[in-house]
């Protein structure tokens, strides 16, 4: 909830009025200012049409409308946005709206780096604008200046870079720079920083790395971007005693990470990382060199589900890269298993059913594919038999302790599937037969043999955009079994407002239709794809 209240907060606080103004075009000549040596770096792009795109958003209609939506916005986070409001209005003669259309509408960038280890507060910061008005920013810093400079807090002192006006602004204990030219505006810690910058802005040179690096990445639409400058981050990573660590090896072939949110037809979370594949360690090359595929599963789980998670795996590179990481004593345990690896997988997942009715659990499943191996060896029936061989001996020797009331190993057969499954009424919630079996190439594990009769092969493939397909949940599905289980989830609950408190989340949950988390690779680039559809 706590990540949801700051996301609308953001939201309610950019869309307070209706705009008409189209989508901004993406300024890579404010990003090809930015220095080299950055660590991180956040790009706010095009607030006003995203302002107006919000505001007409169905979904966000009916949050305000809701009870949830009418209690937060008595909150004290919104609140505390209309004070801020009001001080602006009071003090600069600002308000929301002009700050966000005027000043910050188009495009911001913050820059950050932090200071050597020898030298840790000499930190660096720099904000740079796409102005639509400067004269009207200009406006707002000289109120600023004044009203400090009257409570003698800050001298404002003009100097000149090759005809360029620029500011000092001295408080004191720091200073701050900042310069305004044409439509952009830049702020700084340093005066290097806006020397540099300005003779940056005056090169012919557009094109830098980093505006390609963005450009690849695919965030021109997000409003929110978050960059990371691995080199410059190095020292904080890797430590000097972890140089052979297989995950700072990762890290040194890393070029740019990036995270943005964008909000559209859907919402939209996305990681995009961008690495050099010949220094990266094998197990890690295979996300930047190729899309995995949609998994086989998405068609044999059933469509109607809370949850499904499919997707494929080599567990061999998988295999390889734990027992790197693992303590010695353990890695010839991992070795014992690799014999079987080339017969396991690619495809597995895992499969959240709804429930019957309220008294049932849901019903899950998880699928592996096996292959059968060679006639010597038939891995698919070994690892079948050895999972009957070490759940007997757990039956027995719960049978033993518990003589008047054993649990039974049984067997049916589903259109000829051997399915063997659990019973011990007195011992398992009601639904509930743990069962398994060897079906269509899988081996399956369920928590019914009902359950086993669900997994078959479907018509309809997964469609959520670009990508592979990984995870998927079902909010209308996930609200109806928080609705089912409501007794026994208030019952667990000691909260005062406990019942208040479900009726908000299962409400929130009947705005939107799913959620899937998605995969796409190629080129030395690894994007991953959270997207939150709206219902209906």
């Amino acid at each position: 909830m706590l990540m949801f209240r700051v996301l609308y907060s953001l939201a309610f606080f950019l869309a307070v009025v209706p705009l008409a103004d189209a989508q901004r075009p993406f300024r890579p000549d404010l990003l090809s200012l930015l220095p080299d040596d950055f660590a991180v770096c956040v790009v706010m792009h095009d607030l006003r049409g995203n302002a107006e795109r919000w505001e007409r958003a169905d979904w966000l209609k009916r949050f305000r409308q809701s009870p949830l939506g009418r209690s937060y916005l008595d909150a004290s986070e919104i609140k505390q946005l209309e004070r801020f409001q009001a001080d602006m209005k009071t003090h600069l003669g600002l308000d929301w709206e002009t700050l966000r259309d005027e000043i910050l509408g188009d495009m911001v960038v913050l820059a950050y780096s932090p200071g050597p280890k020898n030298n840790p507060d000499d930190e660096s910061g720099l904000i740079l604008l796409h102005l639509q008005k400067p004269k009207r920013f200009i406006e707002v810093v000289d109120k600023l200046n004044d009203a400090m400079i009257q409570a003698k807090k800050l001298e404002v002192t003009a100097l000149d870079h090759k005809g360029t006006t620029y500011y000092r602004r001295q408080e004191k204990n720091k200073a701050q720079y900042y310069a305004v030219t044409d439509s952009l505006a830049v702020i700084a810690t340093k005066e290097g920083m806006v020397k540099a910058l300005l003779d940056r802005r005056a090169s012919a040179s557009r094109d830098t790395t980093w505006t390609k690096r963005f450009q690849r990445a695919g965030v021109d639409s997000a409003f929110l971007t978050l960059c990371v400058n691995p080199r410059m981050l190095d020292a904080e990573v890797i430590q000097e005693s972890k140089k052979d660590d297989p995950l700072a090896g990762y890290w040194k072939g890393l070029d740019a990470i990036f995270i943005s949110a964008a909000i559209h037809d859907a919402a939209e979370l996305r990681i995009v990382i961008q690495a050099n594949v010949e220094r990266l360690t094998v197990w890690a090359k295979s996300a930047f060199t190729q899309t995995m595929g949609t998994s086989a599963l998405w068609q044999r789980f059933p469509e109607r589900s809370i949850l499904t998670f499919a997707t494929k795996t080599d567990f061999a590179v998988a295999v390889d890269a734990i027992t790197m990481l693992a303590p010695k004593e353990d890695q010839s345990l991992l070795k014992a298993f690799q014999d079987y690896l080339p017969n396991i997988g690619p495809d597995w997942g895992v499969c959240m059913l709804p429930a019957k009715d309220a008294k049932a659990l849901p019903q899950a499943m998880f699928a592996v594919a096996v292959k059968r191996g060679d006639d010597k060896r038939r891995v698919d029936e070994t690892l079948y038999h050895l999972v009957e061989f070490f759940t007997g001996i757990i039956v027995r020797q719960h049978n033993e302790k518990n003589p008047n009331s054993p649990i039974q190993m049984k067997m049916v057969m589903q259109d000829k599937v051997e399915v063997k499954f659990l019973d011990g009424n007195k011992h398992f919630p009601e639904g509930f037969r743990p069962a398994w079996a060897l079906k269509d190439g899988y081996l399956l594990f369920a928590t019914s043999p009902e359950s086993i009769t669900t997994f078959r092969l479907h018509d309809k493939r997964p469609d959520d955009g670009k990508g592979s397909p990984i995870l998927r949940i079902s909010a209308p599905e996930l609200a109806r079994l928080l609705d089912q289980r409501r007794e026994h989830i208030l019952a667990t609950m000691n909260e005062k407002d406990a019942k208040k408190n479900l009726d908000n989340v299962i409400s929130l949950l009947q705005l939107f239709d799913h959620l899937t988390f998605t995969q796409q690779g190629g080129a030395g680039q690894a994007t991953w794809t959270i997207r939150l559809t709206p219902a209906k």
